[in-house]
């Protein structure tokens, strides 16, 4: 016998109130009222394909990681803003830009407004902060200079992150990514790519850990 389902409190068994329709389905809710509480003055969102919030409240900053890792799929990492901040850097913070999460090459999904999907080829390691999965901090930092014009926002990058991991680490991080988007953080750390490989394999130093942190709310 299928016992009813408490449609107020079925946020509180997802992480975040963030659900894949997969999810719901499975549970024995049918698509039809899927749909219909998620429709505009609806108790739920859509926040992407696939991927709702279960609740009426606009989503934080969180919320909208939570969604974006989900729709991206298995093997998506958070990079750039979102994923320093959850570091603990706080040089750059966050800001309602859209979040950027790295995925598969094969990944079906796509970008939309709030969510830059970078498909790729060199996903990194990634590192768990506050149950989110989040690109290494040379990564994340080279992600997020990659997206910003601002001089002192990318000095701040450098700065802050070569204190935990070392110029060699972003160097030659640098020499893997993409020439569009890099080059001032390539003058400002000196050296052709070449050299900056060589130089990395010589830096053997452990890196330190930042405090992790939440992500900041947005609005």
């Amino acid at each position: 016998m299928r016992h009813p389902i408490d449609l107020e409190a079925l946020g509180t068994l997802f992480l975040h109130r963030v659900a894949p329709v997969a999810a719901l389905i499975h549970i024995g809710l049918s698509s039809s009222l899927i749909d219909q509480r998620s429709r505009p003055g609806g108790p739920w969102q859509r926040l992407f394909p696939g991927i709702f919030l279960l609740s009426r409240a606009g989503p934080s900053r969180e919320q909208l990681v939570q969604a974006a890792l989900l729709y991206a799929g298995e093997g998506a990492v958070l990079t750039a803003f979102d994923a320093l901040y959850l570091h603990g850097m706080r040089s750059v913070l966050p800001t309602a830009d859209a979040i950027h999460v790295l995925a598969p090459r094969h990944s079906s999904a796509w970008g939309h407004g709030t969510l830059r999907l970078e498909r790729t080829d060199r996903l990194p390691k990634p590192a768990l902060r506050r149950g989110f999965h989040v690109a290494p901090l040379e990564r994340a930092a080279v992600d997020a200079i990659r997206r910003t014009r601002s001089i002192p926002d990318t000095k701040a990058i450098l700065d802050e992150v070569s204190h935990y991991v070392g110029i060699q680490a972003l160097r030659a991080e640098l020499a893997m990514a993409p020439r569009k988007g890099t080059t001032l953080a390539r003058k400002l750390l000196g050296d052709s790519p070449a050299r900056q490989l060589e130089l990395a394999v010589m830096d053997h130093r452990p890196p330190s850990v930042p405090q992790a942190r939440t992500p900041q709310p947005v609005g």
